[in-house]
């Protein structure tokens, strides 16, 4: 990847965590970087195919981060707390990604899916694959008779995508989650 690409990935990455995707103009994510807006266009034809590009790679990192970090854990309770310890680590270690998702979920569930040729549509498919990787971990619980059987996977995982990705994700929310979704034993 060309340096310039890169400035120009990290000037939008930082700007789009700071304002939002409408705070943002590309005039100033080339002010950021350095170069002229021009170029801006010359690899990315769009505000909105840049901005796919950023989602794309934080939800990748994301699931990177803490989906390595549970591949080769075969008790269900140790992956659960791998994986919601790796999610917190990632939320305070990767403070930019995470602003970047958690400033654009809103706008990103709230798109228009009936057009699946809208760039707004993608990211929000690209979102839901996260989510579903995250309620298929759950349904592995259930499964095992781990998770109680009343919880809704995909449910449980919406509602941890969101709850996790705010900046105040801690301990505590990681033992309220574990919480709901354990049997007793």
């Amino acid at each position: 990847m060309s340096d310039t690409r890169e400035r120009i990935l990290e000037a939008a990455r930082t700007a789009f965590s700071e304002k939002g995707f409408d705070g943002v103009s590309v005039e100033e994510i080339a002010q950021r970087a350095g170069v002229r807006k021009a170029l801006i266009y010359y690899y990315f034809p769009s505000k909105e195919i840049l901005f796919e590009e950023i989602w794309n790679n934080a939800l990748e990192e994301l699931e990177k981060h803490i989906f390595k970090e549970i591949e080769n854990e075969n008790y269900y309770v140790k992956k659960i707390k791998r994986f919601l310890k790796a999610y917190i680590d990632f939320v305070t270690s990767r403070k930019v990604l995470s602003r970047v998702i958690e400033r654009e979920r809103p706008a990103v569930l709230s798109s228009n899916i009936d057009n699946p040729e809208a760039t707004w549509s993608r990211l929000k498919e690209r979102y839901d694959v996260f989510v579903d990787r995250v309620a298929k971990l759950i349904e592995e619980g259930k499964e095992n008779q781990i998770v109680h059987p009343d919880v809704d996977p995909k449910a449980a995982a919406k509602l941890i995508a969101q709850v996790m990705s705010g900046s105040s994700a801690t301990e505590a929310i990681q033992t309220l989650i574990l919480r709901g979704l354990m049997k007793e034993s």
